[in-house]
């Protein structure tokens, strides 16, 4: 594939070397763009099909926004009103750690509608469609919220008290974890990059393999592992990252 620039009156653009067996939408998905876009950059496209070898204008890349944070944003909910995903989000603003909780007045780069294209055409997860009930798994109270050295949220239960699964998935992990020390455990992927962890429990009854659904009990409160008392140590990731299970909405 051959890139050139080119100078079409004041504006400076990139064209792209038509490639045997090119098709619009191929290279609509290749540039993160859409057909329309291409045949608005070049009208001639309207009456003719694509011929190798030839050079077509790739559309400009429309200028950057930004969004101020408001309090009680989350990631998830800007993407989500933006139109966006949360991986997009994260790609726009490299120093962004999604693990540490957003200020007020902190401004962030939106992501132009080429890279969500490009993002959302290629078989990846669509982030912005990563929700978590608001229904925490236990309904306990915070001993320990999500810390850098704690990675999870932990929720003090009695004995036996029903936890529940925070969205639908399949079971994918259901033993006794030694070597990490969380004792009964379950973890449940729900098939978008998101994986929830559920440990410390006394007694697991959602097996490997079983599909899952909101809210239905998978285990029950334990203190089993490396514990001090009754609690399920609640765990989500994102795509291999932990976030704080209490920022998702």
């Amino acid at each position: 594939m051959t890139l050139a620039l080119l100078w079409p009156g004041s504006a400076l653009a990139a064209t792209v070397t038509v490639q045997p067996g090119d098709t619009l939408t191929r290279l609509a998905v290749r540039h993160g763009t859409t057909e329309q876009a291409l045949v608005q950059a070049n009208p001639t496209l309207r009456t003719g099909a694509l011929i190798a070898g030839a050079r077509l204008n790739l559309p400009s890349a429309p200028p950057p926004h930004a969004w101020t944070v408001r309090r009680g944003d989350t990631l998830s909910l800007i993407a989500r009103r933006q139109g966006t995903t949360l991986t997009a989000l994260l790609a726009a603003n490299p120093g962004l750690d999604p693990r540490r909780p957003l200020l007020v007045g902190q401004r962030l780069t939106l992501p132009s509608q080429r890279t969500i294209t490009r993002q959302t055409s290629t078989p990846t997860v669509r982030a912005a469609s990563i929700r978590v009930t608001p229904v925490l798994p236990v309904q306990g109270r915070v001993t320990t919220p999500f810390l850098e050295r704690h990675p999870s949220v932990d929720l003090a239960a009695p004995v036996g008290t029903p936890v529940r699964a925070a969205r639908p998935g399949v079971v994918t992990e259901s033993r006794f974890d030694a070597q990490s020390g969380w004792g009964w455990t379950v973890v449940v992927d729900h098939g978008d990059g998101m994986l929830t962890r559920y440990s410390h429990n006394s007694e697991n009854l959602a097996q490997v393999g079983a599909r899952v659904e909101a809210g239905q009990v998978i285990a029950r409160v334990g203190s089993t592992g490396n514990s001090t008392g009754p609690h399920l140590d609640y765990r989500v990731t994102v795509q291999g990252v932990p976030v704080d299970p209490l920022s998702l909405d």
